[in-house]
């Protein structure tokens, strides 16, 4: 299994323009930000199901754009993963004919062009020999995050977050767990503003793993443009484990 980053950053104008979008394999696609859009047309067509971690625009803004290159490109529909929430969200205030067509009802084929497959939070599928679990996380109603194994190996992404210990406590013990795709958006002196809008900051992401093994990797993600050297060195500062910035453009093997 091959995991792409193909976009990660927490804003636009920063070290990491493109917000985000990871590509499992060629046919798997968790968030759908603006990273997207660095596809041909050919990689799009190949994208078979994308999993939401929640409706936030950095998030899902191109799958309206996806949905709509790839008709007439591929047979059958792209089918989007979502939890419950976030699926009656985004039909009711994106895919609702006024902000963008219903891509449901547009036809594809036999098919439509897109179909939804909401999900309750802790459900788990598997695609083609790839397990994906989703764990409910606290940031905006129906927020989850991602485990995704194939065979013995695996990687967790939070998506966005604030401290969440049931997620920790869930997955401390999954030997398959080698890496953990983490959001910390600002450094501690935005601790207010990060509880308030249900993101990290390195002391309260610190508090939340130190039960994690020291020998699964972390790479940090949606890093607020121009905070990113700060939030680094105050989680590398803090000597429990050594932190990674992820990179557009990563790429891991499992």
């Amino acid at each position: 299994m091959k995991l792409r980053v193909l976009g990660c950053g927490g804003g636009i104008g920063g070290r990491q323009p493109l917000t985000t979008s990871l590509l499992v394999d060629d046919d798997i696609l968790i968030d759908a930000g603006s990273g997207v859009g660095t596809l041909d047309i050919d990689a799009l067509a190949r994208i078979d199901h994308v999993f939401l971690t929640h409706g936030h625009l950095d998030h899902v803004a191109f799958l309206a754009l996806l949905v709509d290159a790839v008709r007439g490109v591929r047979r059958g529909p792209v089918t989007v993963h979502a939890s419950q929430k976030v699926t009656a969200m985004l039909k009711q205030s994106l895919f609702n004919w006024a902000l963008w067509p219903d891509f449901g009802e547009i036809p594809n084929g036999d098919g439509p062009t897109m179909q939804w497959a909401p999900f309750t939070p802790g459900d788990e599928v598997e695609i083609g020999g790839r397990s994906i679990r989703s764990h409910e996380v606290n940031h905006a109603p129906g927020s989850v995050g991602y485990q995704v194994c194939s065979g013995d190996a695996g990687f967790l992404f939070t998506g966005d977050l604030m401290s969440t210990p049931s997620l920790w406590a869930a997955v401390a013990g999954d030997a398959r767990l080698s890496r953990v795709l983490v959001e910390c958006s600002v450094p501690n002196a935005e601790a207010e503003l990060a509880l308030l809008a249900r993101h990290h900051c390195p002391d309260t992401l610190l508090r939340d793993i130190r039960a994690m093994p020291p020998e699964v990797a972390f790479f940090i993600t949606h890093l607020k443009p121009g905070m990113e050297d700060q939030i680094m060195a105050e989680l590398n500062g803090a000597g429990q484990r050594r932190f990674s910035a992820l990179a557009c453009g990563d790429e891991f093997e499992f």
